[in-house]
């Protein structure tokens, strides 16, 4: 850290921030100029009639160019944490959520503009704008399909497929016999599509929420099957001699050595199979024909009637649940991995 300057005898702190946070400063600076200038030609191209001209494209071109210009040299400048940790901190926030805040408002910005540069009719493709009144308009309706399709069918079939899941696994990674029987005919039925098992899932099990549920089973339960059984099998022997030599049970050593060193193949799997899982529920409810409840229901049946606001509205609300749902099960890792050297390097 700077130790200052002397004036007679005495150092004084360093004034002011570093070179490098002062440019940080002046980028974002920049980039909020840039946004602002694209936002205010959309505002004022709104209300008139027709195809933009020439200006307004120049105007939304040159104000996106500059956001990203500012961002892009932003997030490369090194902050100099020697001199002035103060100033390193500063930019190190600036460098860690400024992109994250900029670059989704960037794309949408630029699908607004295009929209309302080009006049495109909302029976087509919607606006940003239009999207977020529809939103607004149909919550209620959405929120009771989210609580359908997420609750009622993703997260009790992905409750269901991690617990059948795991317990088979255990028992195959036990018998060298199903791990040389049931293991390639679990990965091979792992990999039928739900576009094919679906409909036969519907015929057997009624079109209600429980067929789709059970697509949201398996798409859980053969990943967890597969990174169970490599888990519980990939021990150190010399770790298993350790424990035989100290008179271990065989329930001591599971819960003591292989349930441990199973846990990180466990939530690799989760975390695929929760976002497979909100995937293959939602095609389930384009492809079982039921009650119109559903995201997915939601999509279909407003795309049948050229209300894509409402298409995108229900799309935003699965991929904002299905965010939250990873992110939980990534802070679910971490407290439970604590111990762990990728959660102890992280």
């Amino acid at each position: 850290m700077a130790t200052g300057r002397a004036v007679d005898g005495l150092v004084t702190p360093p004034s002011g921030l570093s070179p490098a946070a002062r440019a940080a400063l002046g980028l974002l600076a920049v980039t909020v100029l840039g946004v602002g200038l694209a936002f205010a030609a959309v505002i004022l191209q709104r209300p008139v009639p027709g195809t933009a001209r020439g200006l307004y494209w120049l105007a939304l071109g040159v104000g996106l160019a500059t956001a990203v210009f500012g961002m892009s040299r932003l997030s490369l400048l090194a902050p100099d944490e020697e001199r002035d940790r103060g100033s390193a901190a500063l930019m190190g926030v600036l460098q860690r959520y400024a992109p994250v805040a900029t670059v989704p408002f960037v794309l949408l910005l630029a699908w607004e503009g295009l929209v309302v540069g080009f006049r495109v009719p909302p029976g087509i493709f919607p606006s940003v704008a239009g999207i977020g009144q529809a939103l607004v308009r149909t919550w209620p309706v959405l929120m009771a399909d989210a609580y359908l399709t997420f609750v009622r069918e993703v997260l009790f079939g992905f409750a269901l497929g991690l617990v059948l899941g795991f317990v088979t696994g255990t028992a195959i990674a036990f018998s060298a016999f199903m791990r040389r029987g049931f293991l390639p005919l679990a990965t091979a039925f792992g990999a039928v599509p739900i576009v094919g098992l679906a409909p036969v899932l519907g015929r057997a099990l009624g079109v209600d929420w429980e067929s789709k549920a059970a697509v949201g089973v398996i798409v859980t339960f053969f990943p967890v099957v597969l990174n169970t059984v490599q888990g519980l099998i990939s021990v150190e022997p010399l770790k298993l001699e350790l424990l035989r030599s100290y008179a271990a049970r065989p329930l001591q050593g599971f819960l003591a050595l292989r349930l441990p060193n199973a846990l990180p193949y466990v939530f690799t799997s989760l975390k695929v199979a929760i976002v497979l899982t909100v995937v293959s529920v939602i095609v389930a409810e384009f492809l079982i024909p039921g009650p119109p409840n559903g995201l997915g229901q939601r999509i279909s049946l407003s795309a049948h009637r050229g209300q894509f606001d409402v298409v995108f509205a229900a799309i935003f609300v699965s991929s904002v649940l299905s965010m939250l749902l990873y992110w939980a099960l990534q802070l679910l890792e971490r407290w439970l991995l604590a111990w762990h050297p990728s959660a102890r390097g992280g």
